[in-house]
């Protein structure tokens, strides 16, 4: 028995790749609801007042940078990111839920609520984004983070 414990523990392996996420954030997508699990704060490439803060299933790291269009680069995984002023407040802006399968890339962006408490060696805040997709279904973002500042 134990040698067969041993087998089954290789042959799980994998898990979670990137920076573990804390907080409450949680993302229906149609029939799913991906859990996610890891995050960072980035700097935002085309604005050096802002940052973009990511959240994922997998694979999001300090390397990592979600909002480009048509990037076949992007982990798999469900996603959602957020580009918002380097301080505390509330911003009104964008949110993107990607998610990518094998070659498929599907993003939905809209207006969406951000809050952002603390700026440190880790954001916090608050999200809140819904919208519909005619082929995915509704699509609802809502929660607490806290992630790791990459900047």
């Amino acid at each position: 028995m134990r040698h067969l414990w041993m087998v089954l523990a290789i042959g799980c392996g994998g898990g979670t790749s990137g920076e573990p996420l804390m907080g409450t954030v949680s993302l229906t997508y149609g029939d799913a609801k991906p859990k996610m699990v890891v995050g960072t704060a980035v700097q935002n490439e085309e604005s050096p007042s802002k940052m973009l803060v990511q959240i994922g299933s997998d694979n999001v790291d300090c390397s990592t940078y979600l909002d480009v269009f048509l990037d076949f680069d992007v982990p798999s995984g469900t996603f959602v990111y957020f580009n918002v002023p380097k301080v505390a407040g509330t911003d009104n802006g964008s949110v993107a839920v990607l998610h990518r399968s094998g070659n498929s890339i599907a993003t939905n962006e809209g207006p969406g609520t951000v809050t952002i408490n603390t700026v440190d060696a880790r954001v916090t805040g608050t999200v809140t984004f819904a919208t519909v997709d005619e082929e995915v279904g509704n699509i609802l973002v809502a929660g607490t983070f806290d992630v790791k500042k990459c900047f």
